[in-house]
Parts: structure tokens; sequence; C-alpha cells
């Protein structure tokens, strides 16, 4: 309500052509006396106190809004991509499908420029009600990204079950990948899952020569 939320908008690059295909949508507090507070320090509050429904719902809205500005006069073989976060307890909200859908209606949108990224944990509860929202999402037009895998609870069911098209690296395996190792090992699995099952495949938190 006071407008100390804030967008911050990090690159996704075609490792092949070195081109910007999209962007990821990165959620910033700034806070009148304590500066800008990372996502770390608030998602878990906002969650807690259910905050994260109306915060995610201005988020969503916020980051088509920006790309459907990015677009406008952009050739139409050069469109971009904007991934937003979802948390868990967005999912379980009834509103949620709804809300995916007013943010493409109202920033005019094309659905195939929104990618919803969603975590390992909120796909624990193997659920007919989380198929159906999946499936419903799918059904809008917009892309699916499954983050963090290999991180915590992963299953191949889930790459069976749920209509995903995107399956993401994390962090901590690029870090150490250039190392060689298990990271590298682990990476290298990841790409190949991810080739035989048709899905694009990210890599997140590429920083240095070594690791691209």
């Amino acid at each position: 309500a006071q407008q100390q939320f804030c967008l911050a908008y990090q690159p996704i690059v075609d490792l092949q052509t070195q081109r910007i295909v999209g962007m990821e949508a990165l959620v910033r507090w700034n806070h009148p006396r304590r500066g800008c507070i990372p996502p770390l320090e608030f998602i878990k509050l906002a969650e807690d106190t259910n905050a994260i429904v109306p915060l995610g719902a201005w988020i969503l809205k916020t980051a088509c809004a920006q790309l459907a500005a990015w677009q406008r006069g952009r050739p139409a073989d050069n469109a971009l991509t904007i991934t937003v976060n979802v948390s868990p307890l967005q999912l379980q909200h009834h509103t949620f499908a709804d809300d995916v859908r007013s943010a493409l209606v109202t920033t005019g949108l094309p659905p195939s420029s929104l990618i919803l990224e969603i975590t390992e944990s909120a796909l624990v509860d193997d659920t007919p009600e989380n198929l159906g929202l999946f499936t419903e999402l799918k059904a809008l037009g917009i892309r699916l990204a499954i983050d963090d895998f290999g991180t915590g609870y992963s299953s191949l069911s889930y790459l069976q079950r749920f209509p995903f098209d995107i399956l993401k690296i994390d962090k901590s395996f690029v870090d150490g990948v250039a190392g060689g190792g298990t990271d590298i090992a682990f990476a290298r699995t990841i790409i190949a899952l991810g080739t035989m099952l048709n899905l694009r495949v990210l890599a997140e938190g590429i920083e240095h020569q070594n690791q691209l």
C-alpha cells in the first residue's frame, strides 16, 4: 500500500547467440529506514502472514506490464519473455489462475511471453488439484518452469505428470561447475535429462567465463 516494493530484472541469455531472450522479475523491498531488503529476508514473512497472495499478484501484473512496454516496437520474431516466481501458497489460493489471466488481459502481454517458475517444494503435494491448475495455466498459453531442480524433492514423476516446459539448474551447481567434480556431473545430467524430454534448460547465476 505504501509502494515500497519494486522489481529488478535479471537477463536470460541464449548461450549460443549471446543474445538476451528474456528476463526474470525479482522483487525487492525498499524499506524507508533499512534500505533495500532482499527477498530471502521477507518472502517467508510474507508467506507466514499470507501477504504473499496480494504481493504475488502485484509482482505478476507489474512484470507483465513492464515487458509489454519493452516489447512495443520490437520485431515479432525478436520477442522477449518474462519469468515470474510463484510461491506454493499462491498456487493453493483459489484466485491464482484468475490473477494470471487478469495480468495478461490488463497489460496486453501475449501469454507466450510469460513463464511461471515453480519450486520443487510446491510439487510435494502431487494432487489432482495441482495437475488441474497447471493444465488450466497451460491452456492460457503460458509456459511453466521448474526451479531449483536437483536440490530438494527431485522426482522424475514431476516431469512425467506435470506439463513443464523448462528445467532450471540451481545456482548451487552452477557455482562449482567450473571446478569439475560432482557439480559438473549434476549439471550435465540435468541438461541431458532436459534434452531427452524436449525441455528447455536454464542455468542460474552464470557469472564468469569458466562457468559459461
